[in-house]
């Protein structure tokens, strides 16, 4: 996370440093820019509170992310037609310890979808079904697609990332199972 965060204090020091030799309105539209960049990266970032969100399951149930806390917990944000997403899912269960839980949340919450998103859901994992709109109601950020997000038994994020090895390298980092 320090590496993350000194890269994006880098990154705003050399936007500052090169807007005054810019006019006003590209100064203005960088700083909107390098603020909406900096909010992204802290959106959920390792060390926070991973974000609340409602969700039906499967079975019709209604449940929230915080009902999945007391263990270590994988969250899956994902659109079954986006190609990164589909190989994700297809890597995951490889690189993923057995105990680990999963929870896969087709992310855009378009209910006629839903059964085919469902279908892109390995055995053994959770599908869900997001209800309350967490990247339009900018909960997540669609910038981490498909949102891989390694929580602990709290529900705080330990890693994110968009990829299996993201989420191994985590596990392996932070020496979980």
């Amino acid at each position: 996370m320090a590496c993350r965060l000194a890269h994006c204090m880098l990154a705003l020091a050399l936007a500052h440093a090169a807007a005054a030799a810019m006019p006003q309105e590209a100064v203005c539209a960088d700083s909107l820019r390098a603020a909406a960049m900096a909010e992204e990266m802290a959106m959920n970032a390792p060390g926070t509170q991973a974000a609340d969100f409602a969700m039906r399951l499967a079975d019709g149930s209604e449940v929230s992310l915080r009902g999945f806390r007391g263990a270590p917990l994988l969250l899956v944000l994902f659109d079954p037609d986006c190609g990164h997403c589909a190989q994700a899912l297809a890597e995951l269960p490889a690189v993923l310890p057995r105990e680990l839980p999963v929870l896969a949340v087709y992310a855009d919450g378009d209910a006629a979808l839903w059964p085919r998103a469902m279908a892109a859901v390995p055995d053994g994992w959770t599908a869900a079904l997001d209800t309350e709109g967490v990247y339009a109601g900018g909960l997540y950020s669609p910038e981490f697609s498909p949102g891989l997000y390694l929580l602990d038994s709290a529900g705080c994020v330990v890693a994110r990332g968009s990829s299996a090895a993201d989420i191994r390298a985590a596990l392996i980092d932070n020496r979980m199972y």
